[in-house]
């Protein structure tokens, strides 16, 4: 018998979204300051940019933007979400779902070899999104810019 994994599939790499309302942010001027960050790269498709593969060390996080035709179903079916997993007040509810509103970039992330016991991954993106002031899909929660668990399993081990 094999020993459950903390979080999520074994199978499955290990991953997080990052929501965000201004791309313009990414580039070296971030990537330059994130000392987590050793190496980066860009991906692209034919001259498109398709994302960014980060080397922090303990892992490799790949991060694949979105495209934006899918960006506004993605959207309404995370806000549904959100809603389904909320269990704070009507006014942090109503926060959230504006955070949500107000996005235009998505990275889905895929982490290799995955998360590490020591939680430099998580660090790492936590630093991203704070610097980006965005929203972090982690461990089924969704954690806002400044670290605070808004909805999921995070969110409720924290208020209790």
């Amino acid at each position: 018998m094999s020993k459950a994994k903390p979080f999520g599939d074994r199978n499955m790499p290990d991953n997080a979204a990052i929501y965000i309302t201004d791309p313009s942010l990414l580039g070296s001027r971030l990537f330059d300051h994130v000392e987590a960050i050793q190496s980066y790269q860009a991906i692209s498709n034919e001259g498109t940019a398709t994302g960014i593969l980060f080397d922090i060390g303990v892992a490799n996080v790949q991060m694949n933007f979105m495209p934006q035709q899918e960006l506004s179903n993605h959207l309404n079916g995370f806000a549904g979400y959100a809603r389904q997993i909320f269990s704070g007040d009507q006014d942090d509810l109503l926060y959230l779902l504006s955070r949500i509103r107000h996005v235009s970039f998505i990275m889905g992330c895929v982490i290799l070899p995955g998360f590490d016991e020591g939680g430099k991954v998580e660090a790492f993106l936590f630093e991203l999104t704070s610097r980006l002031n965005g929203l972090l899909f982690i461990h089924n929660s969704i954690v806002d810019h400044d670290g605070k668990p808004l909805a999921g399993p995070l969110a409720n081990y924290t208020h209790h």
